[in-house]
């Protein structure tokens, strides 16, 4: 059975309030009595009830991150892994833990924020996944709540930290180009989903100022739903000859498609993804990918939200571009070798 205050209280022939005085290092208590408290709670093993403190504190000691995914989209993806590591990693070192919160497919994203701000279950949030109309950004400045966004604002005026998306599109786009193809389609996320329609702004910019014919298709997040979504593509009357793809996870399921349809990479089949992940090395070629620097844009985030929570940053917020680089490997040559 767990030990209580008031149990303390009782093995020291004090007062619960005493004990509380005790805990919360109130020099007023008279020594010997502290001593008492003291020995008590050491005898018996006494730790304090973290929600019972943070009441009194006013403190949670954590931050939160919230991730919406059908399911199982979430299963194995590469960038979660790195973002929640770094998460983990870069708080560590502080006097905060990391809260996940999973938000089901039927929820509304803003429904689980509403909840942590109305119970007060955590001291700051980073979000993620921006969307055009993001009203989480508009309720939590009201609320003027701590938050750093890892991602686009758009037109709101908030703590963020992103990469330039459109131009890693370019990047991504350009470099296809160069490599010799000329039927490039982008596979993107769902419409509205701010790092989705900011790659392909930058696809958009190569492919029209190339001349060529603008190939876009939409799929939810994941390596499955990617697959079907590539099969379709690559059945199609007029397939691509590459595709610049949201994510390496989703580019995986593109692999898994191409291979299905007896299609090589990257002779008949062009590939780049985004995120640099451990999964590029997957594709017997090598998946080529841009860069994020995901260890950077984490870093950032977090040690902005600290300053916004101890309310040492000053003046207006503003948003950090972390670069982002292309890492060329063979699935966008097409000199490479086989699947």
């Amino acid at each position: 059975m767990r030990v209580t205050q008031q149990d303390i209280a009782r093995y020291a022939q004090v007062s619960q309030a005493t004990v509380s005085r005790v805990l919360a290092g109130d020099e007023r208590v008279e020594p010997e009595i502290r001593e008492k408290v003291l020995d008590a709670i050491e005898q018996h093993n006494y730790r304090p009830d973290a929600r019972a403190r943070s009441l009194r504190s006013k403190s949670t000691g954590l931050i939160g991150l919230a991730i919406k995914r059908p399911h199982p989209g979430l299963d194995g993806d590469p960038f979660y892994t790195s973002l929640i590591s770094e998460l983990l990693d870069g708080l560590s070192e502080t006097a905060y833990r990391l809260t996940l919160q999973s938000i089901r497919e039927d929820e509304s994203q803003w429904s689980v924020y509403d909840a942590l701000l109305r119970t007060r279950s955590v001291d700051g949030l980073i979000l993620i996944e921006s969307e055009a109309d993001d009203e989480r950004l508009v309720r939590l400045q009201r609320d003027q709540f701590p938050f750093v966004l890892i991602g686009n604002p758009m037109s709101n005026r908030v703590w963020s930290v992103d990469n330039d998306n459109v131009l890693a599109g370019v990047k991504a786009t350009q470099h296809l180009f160069d490599s010799g193809y000329r039927k490039i389609g982008y596979l993107g996320g769902h419409s509205g989903l701010t790092v989705s329609e900011d790659r392909f702004e930058g696809y958009l910019k190569v492919v029209i100022g190339h001349g060529l014919t603008p190939r876009v298709w939409r799929s939810e997040f994941g390596l499955e739903a990617a697959r079907e979504a590539a099969g379709e593509i690559l059945r199609g009357s007029e397939p691509p000859d590459a595709l610049v793809v949201l994510d390496d996870y989703m580019a995986m399921g593109v692999v898994a498609a191409a291979r299905r349809a007896g299609l090589r990479i990257p002779q008949d089949l062009g590939l780049v993804g985004f995120n640099d992940s451990v999964v590029c090395e997957m594709v017997d070629v090598g998946l080529s990918s841009v860069s994020l620097d995901i260890p950077l844009l984490v870093q950032t985030a977090l040690s902005t939200l600290l300053a916004v929570i101890a309310r040492e940053e000053q003046g207006e917020p503003q948003r950090v571009i972390v670069p982002s680089v292309l890492k060329v490997r063979g699935s966008s040559i097409r000199t490479g070798g086989l699947l």
